[in-house]
């Protein structure tokens, strides 16, 4: 078989590596997606999308009727609940109290500020998209099995898995996208730095419609039973959920727990054990807190899990991801179509590697802040380890089943017995209830998702430094480095978001009357080539138009700056407050010349 020529080979067919090859096709480059898997896997994962993410697959032509045909209702994923059983409440944690929803809505052109959404239906709705691409495809059942550099860039073997006839990719660029265990980033040398175990857990899938059982629908419930201690993710009340244990391993293994020892214990959890419930998979899976060494060896890229791994307290894995693939298409298309020099990619890694690190930091806080709760009801951190340690010991393992079962059986209902008394005492009660409130942090993110800021990179700072922002507080700003805050445009014909300016494939100039007249003077000094990667609208007139009360009057005041350059992923470039500026030297900062 000849050899198959390609832009760009991604390695992966998750959500990391679709969205990269959905940029790239909106770029107008060439991709093929490796994706070894035949069918998507039935058993969810991730599920929670961002308002940063969900921003960036609307602009990918990702409708918002497409999102949530599968997600749970707004209500449903806006809900957090700690109890005994899932119907016994200890606490919640409600996003729409006091008007907290607001703030959201405020700073988002969509109508929900985030979806829980499985990872699995999303990739169904990532597929289709890709199916109709004109410059990209992806190939299932295809096995990336090798890859070799060279001076004209990359060639890469592999496997179809249909046929078993192996093929040889060439490319310019490779980027890894084949989640935490990558096989592709072991190729390249690259190493993981930071914890390779924190713990193991066993992940249930089961498929279920328990809206007319549940007291109080919500997305997550805490289950503080000393039975059946986990966690049930409500991937869509009336359809799917999955249950969240930790195994301690090697005192404990995958195989101890059979499919009868499951259903009761999901059962215990439940607080019904009349509930008829099939199990559909099973799943076992490591959390880690990691990152590579590296995101670049030489022609190749890590984006998403192989990126880096750190514990879903947070929901922060999979949109760290697609905010790797916004950020680096982009720099690859220009790079490929001869407007850039490659020095434009190695601000893929000192831009992305700051946010990922926060967002890791931000992940452990959460892990071990949930470990709060239970200690508020008096339940040791380490209990359940300690449980396993000991029953797996000298001299226990060699006592009678019964007696073991016995006096673990009593342990567990005195336990019990102590966390349902809680809401009989109210002082405690209202304790265990602040402890789970000031949990809001793991759930109430928009600090994260909209005001991360790049300091470094393919941008030019006039020495402002971005506002200071919160976990859960985002302030606007338009310094370098930001994303473009949206804003509502008001008009007589039409009210429309201030993203709508903006382009996944262009640069975009928005100027007041003054910066209009600059850039028709100026707009002649660049290459036809870059030129054409440059959008100019003038919204002075928009702008002055808004209410007086206008938020963005605060931070964007147009009379003020002629002069703003937005980037292809919607991050301020530069800002100007004068007209003194070189194009040629502004461009030439932004984007290395070839």
């Amino acid at each position: 078989m000849n050899a198959i020529t390609t832009d760009v080979l991604i390695i992966g067919g998750g959500p990391s590596g679709m969205v990269s090859a959905l940029f790239l096709d909106k770029l107008g480059i060439s991709s093929k997606v490796i994706e070894r898997r035949f069918d998507i896997s039935p058993h969810p994962k991730a599920h929670e999308l961002s308002a940063r993410s969900m921003e960036i697959l609307l602009q990918l032509g990702i409708s918002l009727e497409e999102l949530t045909a599968e997600a749970a209702s707004y209500r449903d994923g806006s809900r957090i609940l700690f109890g005994h059983t899932i119907n016994q409440e200890l606490g919640e944690i409600d996003l729409w109290e006091g008007g907290n929803d607001e703030k959201y809505k405020q700073h988002l052109a969509a109508p929900v500020p985030y979806l829980n959404l499985s990872q699995t239906e999303l990739e169904k709705i990532l597929r289709a998209k890709l199916s109709a691409c004109s410059h990209s495809e992806l190939l299932v059942g295809h096995q990336w099995e090798e890859m070799q550099e060279h001076a004209a860039g990359m060639s890469s073997k592999i496997l179809d898995r249909n046929t078993q006839v192996a093929y040889t990719i060439e490319s310019q660029y490779v980027v890894c996208a084949d989640g935490a265990a990558s096989r592709s980033r072991e190729a390249l040398g690259i190493r993981m730095i930071g914890k390779e175990k924190i713990n193991d857990f066993i992940s249930v899938y089961f498929e279920l419609g328990l809206r007319d059982y549940l007291k109080k629908t919500a997305k997550l419930y805490w289950i503080m039973n000393p039975k059946a201690p986990g966690t049930f993710i409500a991937h869509h009340i009336d359809k799917r959920w999955v249950y969240h244990f930790p195994i301690f391993t090697p005192y404990e293994k995958r195989e101890d727990y059979t499919e009868e020892i499951l259903q009761d214990r999901i059962l215990t959890a439940l607080g019904h054990p009349n509930i008829s419930l099939s199990i559909h998979s099973v799943g076992l899976w490591r959390m880690t807190h990691q990152m590579a060494s590296r995101f670049q060896k030489g022609r190749a890229f890590l984006v998403g899990d192989a990126a880096h791994r750190f514990p879903p307290t947070g929901g922060l894995g999979m949109n760290s991801g697609i905010g790797d693939a916004q950020n680096l298409m982009w720099k690859l298309a220009m790079v490929i179509k001869g407007l850039a020099a490659p020095d434009l990619l190695a601000t893929y890694e000192a831009e992305r590697r700051p946010v990922i690190e926060q967002n890791s930091r931000e992940s452990m806080k959460n892990y071990h802040k949930i470990f709060e709760v239970p200690k508020a009801l008096g339940l040791p951190k380490s209990a359940m380890k300690w449980q396993a340690v000991a029953l797996n010991s000298f001299p226990i393992r060699y006592l009678p089943k019964s007696w073991v079962d016995s006096l673990l059986k009593k342990i567990q209902r005195s336990l019990s017995k102590k966390i349902l008394a809680v809401p009989q005492k109210p002082p405690l009660h209202q304790k265990i209830k602040a402890v789970i409130k000031d949990q809001i942090e793991h759930f109430d993110r928009i600090g994260l998702d909209l005001g991360y800021a790049y300091r470094s990179g393919s941008l030019i700072s006039n020495g402002e430094t971005p506002p200071p922002q919160t976990v859960s507080a985002y302030r606007p700003s338009v310094i370098a480095g930001v994303r473009f805050p949206h804003f509502w445009i008001e008009s007589q014909k039409e009210r429309f978001s201030s993203h709508a300016w903006l382009a996944p494939n262009a640069y975009t100039l928005l100027v007041n009357h003054a910066g209009e007249n600059w850039w028709k003077t100026n707009r002649k000094l660049l290459p036809p080539s870059l030129l054409a990667m440059v959008q100019c609208r003038n919204v002075e007139n928009m702008l002055r138009s808004q209410p007086a009360s206008a938020p963005e009057r605060a931070f964007y005041p147009i009379e003020d700056i002629p002069l703003l350059l937005i980037r292809p992923d919607g991050h301020v470039a530069w800002k100007a407050y004068s007209l003194e500026s070189d194009i040629q030297s502004i461009f030439h900062q932004l984007i290395p010349a070839p």
